[in-house]
This record gives C-alpha cells, sequence and structure tokens, in this order.
C-alpha cells in the first residue's frame, strides 16, 4: 500500500485499526482517527531511514521524513551522519515504541522536550521531522508515517511495512 492509499484509508475510522498492532488497537484507533479528522495538516509520508541499531533484542531505527516531498539525497546525508554521532544509549532513550498516533517528542520517560535531542537534528530543515522508533532487531521497516497538526502539536504514528500488505 503506497501514501496516497493509505490516507485515503485513515478518513474512515477503520483505517487506523488496519495499521495498529495490539490488543487495544480499536480504542486506540478511534483516538487517532479523531485526532487525524481535527488536524489541520495531515497526511502520509515515506520515510528514510538514517540509522538502525540493535540492543539484546530490539532494532532502533533513526528514521526522517519531510511533509514537503522527498528528502533532498543532501538532507538525508546530513541528517544520517548526526545520527551515527549518537551512543546507542542515546539512541536507546530516546526512543518510542509508537503503537498510536502519538505527540512527537513525547516520551514516556521525560517530559522535558530538550531531552529529546535526536529529533532536534532535523529543526535547522524546514517541514523535516526526525525520530527514533523501537522495532524488530531484523530491520527498521516503518516505510510510511502517518503526520498531523492538531492544536499546535504534530504527531505521528510510523506504519510497520507488515500492515501494508
Amino acid at each position: 500500500m503506497d501514501a496516497r492509499t493509505l490516507a485515503g484509508r485513515l478518513d474512515d475510522p477503520s483505517g487506523f485499526a488496519t495499521v495498529m498492532k495490539g490488543m487495544f488497537r480499536s480504542g486506540k484507533a478511534k483516538k487517532a482517527h479523531a485526532v487525524w479528522r481535527a488536524a489541520r495538516r495531515r497526511g502520509v509520508f515515506e520515510t528514510v531511514e538514517l540509522r538502525f541499531s540493535t540492543h539484546e533484542s530490539f532494532g532502533y531505527a533513526v528514521m526522517a521524513f519531510s511533509v514537503d516531498g522527498p528528502l533532498a539525497l543532501r538532507t538525508q546525508e546530513t541528517l544520517a551522519a548526526q545520527a551515527e554521532r549518537f551512543p546507542l544509549g542515546t539512541v536507546r532513550y530516546e526512543s518510542v515504541m509508537y503503537s498510536s498516533l502519538l505527540p512527537l517528542g513525547w516520551h514516556p520517560r521525560s517530559y522535558d522536550p530538550n531531552d529529546h535531542t535526536i529529533n532536534a537534528t532535523g529543526d535547522p530543515f524546514p517541514g523535516v521531522y526526525v525520530f527514533v522508533a523501537v522495532t524488530s532487531p531484523k530491520g527498521a521497516d516503518r516505510p510510511l508515517v502517518v503526520h498531523v497538526n492538531a492544536d499546535g502539536k504534530d504527531y505521528i504514528y510510523p506504519v510497520p511495512g507488515d500492515r501494508l500488505r
């Protein structure tokens, strides 16, 4: 499924349920759909893997996307070089298990946006967002990301590749 097809499906409340995992996906899907519908800007975008690391039984993917079209190669290279500079501990600390549409920069262990240095690497590039997702140790596999801007906040949900088939 491509970005345009997925975006069209998200206009229906059941659209989120098809791409979310877990026991409580119906409740998460309803909440995500409400944020999607209330958003002043929303879309589904292709992601770019900047870095992938493993630790024990988890994968950690530093990813980026642009809401203004494909991410320029020069920007990808710059962000990838910056992502490689972070110690694995920082990558693990700033990672989030995205099971729903969550505020970008939100973190279960910290509410201080200054604690999210990896996300901030996208700030110099207008329309570019960087995030860290917990994934399978086999690879990043988050080819698309749902992004909305609602109530002055950015929300994202990196969609697992196996949910797009």
